[in-house]
């Protein structure tokens, strides 16, 4: 990766950085420019350079948190059926990614942006629908089912403070899921 990319991710991180400590002292609608740029450290081009509305700063956040896990999922050797075994450890996974975020995903939460994050998660499971056409058919009400109950339940976890391990809310999900949900196995 080349100096003038890496930079650019640096920046764009102190930028999400002074976002989440813009969040900490006032609500979402008040943040302005002026003062992101203050917190995080950087100058107004270095913002307009990397983003268009303060909205981009969380739809960035999120991607790069969705990157990663798609990354760390690419590299584990979790076959890619539905049987229950291999439906619990991607869950558990989540439920890890999403503990590793608890701060963010609760401040976020707390400011009453948990349906930006459920609308960045769906508009994201439209993209990789769009991305694997060969399997247009496969997504279906059971997967709209279990997308949205999981993400509500994450949430639900978070804010009743991670108490249950990632395995334990893993297991619950799986066991709560019908039995048509999954690959025979």
């Amino acid at each position: 990766m080349k100096f003038g990319q890496q930079e650019n991710i640096r920046v764009k991180q102190q930028i999400v950085d002074g976002f989440f400590d813009q969040l900490k002292e006032q609500p979402f609608s008040e943040i302005r420019v002026a003062q992101l740029i203050k917190s995080a450290g950087v100058a107004r081009v270095s913002y307009y350079r990397n983003f268009d509305s303060i909205e981009d700063i969380l739809t960035f956040y999120l991607t790069c948190l969705v990157t990663q896990h798609h990354e760390q999922e690419k590299q584990s050797s979790i076959p890619h059926n539905r049987t229950r075994e291999t439906m619990k450890m991607r869950f558990t996974d989540s439920f890890v990614a999403f503990k590793s975020q608890e701060e963010r995903f609760m401040l976020l939460i707390d400011r009453g942006l948990s349906s930006h994050i459920y609308e960045f998660f769906v508009n994201f499971g439209e993209i990789i629908k769009a991305k694997h056409p060969e399997k247009k058919h496969g997504f279906n009400y059971k997967h709209i089912f279990v997308f949205g109950a999981s993400f509500h339940v994450m949430m639900a976890w978070l804010q009743n403070g991670a108490k249950e391990s990632p395995e334990e809310m893993a297991d619950f999900l799986v066991n709560t899921m019908p039995d048509n949900f999954f690959d025979k196995e």
